[in-house]
């Protein structure tokens, strides 16, 4: 493997503890964008030599941070999760606040409307279920 290969795995590894360790969003982003910098100014060289190579490396890095990011705020949104660590806690109250706002953001997206303390779907969220629905039966996602 050549050497730029050797840094991308650096830079990836690096990536993978600042995950691991950096819980806020923001200071994730922040501490991915110097590392992914870092790797591009450390390489630089190798872009006259390899330039292809160069590209991809970088840009597959970038793809590893928005797609950890993206795991990142389904973490830290996760009803089910919060509800777990409300119920380890000991705070039975925050769970009715967790699906209130759950339910307040499909409101606010126009996903659902709450007539007479029911909840029901609006046609656009007919229409949001309806396509998640079609993509898991065609990505034969189990439900």
């Amino acid at each position: 493997m050549s050497p730029l290969v050797w840094y991308g795995l650096l830079a990836l590894a690096a990536i993978g503890v600042v995950f691991y360790f950096v819980r806020k969003i923001p200071a994730y982003v922040a501490a991915c964008a110097l590392l992914v910098m870092a790797f591009a100014g450390l390489t630089l060289p190798f872009f006259g030599q390899r330039p292809s190579e160069w590209i991809v490396l970088t840009a597959g890095l970038l793809l590893c941070v928005f797609g950890l990011l993206i795991v990142r705020v389904m973490l830290v949104r996760s009803v089910s999760l919060r509800l777990l660590r409300s119920i380890d806690e000991g705070h039975a109250e925050r769970m009715s606040e967790d699906i209130g706002g759950r339910l307040a953001d499909m409101r606010g997206f126009r996903l659902i409307e709450i007539t007479d303390g029911q909840c029901a779907l609006t046609p656009f969220g007919r229409l949001v279920g309806g396509t998640i629905a079609a993509f898991y039966s065609l990505f034969r996602i189990a439900v």
